[in-house]
């Protein structure tokens, strides 16, 4: 029964982070990803990877223990020591360094063990991560230390620090006033803190393994522990999440440098490479041989573009509730209006070059992409002037409210034929 719960959870445990790496990317550009948002993004990584540890390590050490119990089950007397061609005192070393009972003990008792630790270990994850997010909420809500809090290092710290007092490493520096209300008042906080941090579900546990065991070999075990479920999950993240994150180029010394004439091809800016379940994420074409006389150029509607275009659109008058018109002259003179006001915006939005060259007034509409759902604007753009070969679509967008900066944002390299 064990190794069949450990077993599945080892399974979804490990497939798990494909799920959440997929939910954020479809939903990255449609909801505001705030601090709070990120922080209970890693917290699911590293919570996985804690569980994944030490149900993996339970596999492990119980499936040696099924394979010891079936050959003794099998031979339940044992070594036969009467027909080994021995000598006697290799026989007695024999008989002196394998114990049948305590071998497969040990084992039982280590591959418990280990199930135990996944699961006080991640409570100590879910604890750590509480703590942590009420800490960011009174820094940035009533402090207002939005940058400090917005530091990857900081974050870090704080990290350590917390799981250090979630293993009692900080217990033995609380201290008692002489004045009866600050006694209260700390007493209070601790007790608040014991709730509100979930400690109450594993302390009892922890304190049972440190006071049986050497401190510094449980509190080091611990941290060395969590510190691999951090790095590994850490290490995943930075594959597609940039904000305080690294890869490990594990068996891979190569050294790629950016340049501006030498664009990464994404396979998911072009239609016909996309499987189903997949998306843009930012845009893209139809293919990256383009036999049509036209390009399809689909950009995806991102939640942060919305800073800007109202911005615009304010600046032009626009007009975000419909008035009651007289008549329908006036009806299609105000729409009219409207359009060509958001057409501009939208222009003004996003900045495509075709082979260096701008392309000015495109046409744009709302588009819903048929296969990937995602919600954007989408324009035709005629290419039977073009030579026939590589050509490149380059867009940039339009960003910031106060002060309006560009970036780039997808680079599009076709071959007409």
């Amino acid at each position: 029964m064990e190794i069949i719960i450990a077993g599945g959870l080892f399974f979804t445990l490990f497939t798990s982070t494909d799920f959440f790496k997929e939910f954020y990317l479809r939903k990255q550009a449609v909801l505001n990803y705030d601090h709070y948002e990120v922080l209970v993004f890693f917290c699911l990584y590293i919570l996985t990877r804690t569980l994944l540890i030490g149900f993996g390590a339970n596999l492990l050490l119980r499936t040696f223990w099924v394979a010891y119990m079936a050959i003794d089950n099998w031979y339940p007397k044992g070594i036969a020591y009467d027909k080994l061609k021995l000598t006697n005192l290799q026989k007695e070393r024999l008989k002196q360094r394998f114990h049948k009972q305590e071998r497969l003990e040990t084992l039982e008792k280590w591959a418990s063990l280990s199930f135990s630790f996944a699961v006080l270990f991640a409570m100590v994850v879910i604890s750590t991560f509480v703590v942590c997010l009420l800490i960011s909420m009174f820094f940035i809500e009533v402090l207002g230390l939005e940058d400090l809090v917005y530091k990857p290092v900081f974050n870090y710290v704080m990290a350590v620090v917390v799981v250090l007092a979630q293993l009692g490493v900080l217990a033995q520096f609380s201290f008692t006033t002489k004045i009866t209300f600050l006694d209260k008042l700390l007493t209070g906080i601790g007790k608040a803190y014991y709730y509100l941090s979930g400690s109450f579900l594993y302390q009892r546990e922890l304190w049972t393994l440190r006071s049986n065991s050497k401190q510094w070999v449980l509190v080091g075990f611990g941290m060395f522990y969590l510190v691999m479920a951090t790095l590994i999950s850490v290490n995943q993240l930075g594959t597609f999440f940039y904000g305080g994150t690294f890869t490990i180029a594990g068996f891979d010394d190569r050294k790629t440098y950016t340049q501006p004439s030498i664009y990464t091809m994404q396979n998911r800016y072009y239609e016909e490479n996309l499987k189903e379940g997949e998306i843009f994420y930012r845009g893209g074409i139809q293919s990256e041989v383009i036999k049509e006389h036209h390009l399809k150029l689909f950009l995806v509607h991102w939640f942060w573009f919305d800073h800007y275009t109202e911005r615009v659109l304010d600046s032009m008058d626009f007009k975000k509730e419909i008035p009651v018109f007289k008549n329908d002259s006036v009806r299609s003179t105000f729409f009219k209006s409207q359009s060509v006001k958001y057409q501009a915006t939208l222009n003004q939005l996003f900045i495509v070059e075709l082979n260096d060259q701008k392309l000015d007034s495109i046409k744009w509409d709302r588009y819903k992409h048929p296969k990937t759902g995602e919600e954007g604007y989408l324009t035709y753009i005629g290419v039977d002037s073009l030579n026939k070969g590589r050509n490149t679509m380059h867009v940039r967008r339009r960003y910031g409210r106060d002060t309006i900066k560009t970036t780039n944002w997808i680079s599009l390299p076709f071959w007409k034929e």
